[in-house]
């Protein structure tokens, strides 16, 4: 099949878009043209045309809705960093400090407040305000996926930064126990802690009423209780940021409007020992 306008058309749709269902793609390729062309053998020309720009365009299937989707993805590698160098180098460094805090947690998630805290790790200078509008742009671009107030990795990084975690987050990254593909939204088999995905589990689950693991009995419950030590777990932040207000250990609110009510938590869990030494000492002196 000789690579034309149709073809260009198609990669500066999904390229544009970042991430296309399959449905998607085809209505838009037969909006375009009345050419019956089957769309693997055109994934397959635009794959030989920017193979040489370390560039392709991938099926996948989503995690949550297991849509078979078409994902373009930037696998240029930088021997400095290790990861993939389509953002400048302030960009680069927030991101994959999110990347680490995303896998380091159990509900692979962190909260918008923990993100744009974020930049206080870094070594370049960049401000709250162009975090919060960095973390929008890359759910835009399918990077970040936000559920209510928190941030998840999207399609786009899960496929595009799978190298990456595998390379530099080995210890950080779980596989599923069905599929062996890295888990980055699943759970935790209860009763012997192994991952799967939640698509996996799904699955698994029409068959029989077990985990797939360890064979334990599932129930909806147990899934429940996961969800509410997530939910515990973002509350508990938000009763140390109201100890932290209190006793001045903290910085001042941020101001960008979507958090302009919300105070700084960046070293909320790494000094919470910090913070209660606080409390201690301002007790003792009030006996003296």
């Amino acid at each position: 099949m000789a690579y034309g306008k149709t073809h260009r058309f198609l990669l500066r749709s999904i390229a544009s878009r970042g991430v296309m269902s399959i449905i998607e793609v085809e209505n838009a390729v037969k909006a375009f043209t009345d050419e019956e062309l089957p769309l693997p053998e055109m994934i397959r020309a635009i794959n030989e045309e920017i193979r040489p720009f370390q560039q392709n365009i991938k099926y996948v299937k989503d995690e949550l809705s297991n849509d078979e989707l078409l994902v373009f993805l930037s696998l240029g590698y930088d021997d400095a960093t290790k990861a993939q160098n389509i953002f400048s180098p302030n960009e680069l460094e927030l991101f994959r400090l999110l990347l680490e805090e995303i896998m380091s947690t159990e509900t692979r998630q962190v909260t918008g407040i923990n993100a744009i805290n974020l930049v206080g790790k870094m070594k370049g200078s960049f401000s709250k305000t162009d975090a919060q509008k960095l973390l929008t742009r890359w759910c835009r671009m399918h990077y970040l996926d936000k559920d209510e107030n928190n941030y998840a990795l999207g399609v786009r990084a899960i496929h595009e930064f799978e190298s990456y975690f595998r390379q530099n987050m080995p210890d950080t990254i779980e596989e599923c126990f069905l599929c062996k593909q890295i888990v980055f939204r699943g759970y935790n088999c209860p009763a012997c802690g192994l991952a799967v995905h939640t698509r996996c589990l799904n699955s698994y689950l029409e068959k029989v009423q077990k985990w797939p693991c360890c064979k334990a009995d599932y129930s909806a419950s147990q899934i429940e209780r996961l969800h509410g030590s997530s939910r515990h777990s973002v509350t508990q932040q938000q009763e140390n940021l109201e100890q932290s207000e209190q006793y001045n250990t903290i910085a001042e609110p941020l101001t960008e409007e979507t958090l302009n009510e919300t105070e700084d938590i960046e070293q909320t869990q790494s000094t919470q020992m910090g913070i209660s030494q606080c409390v201690t000492r301002k007790r003792k002196r009030q006996r003296e």
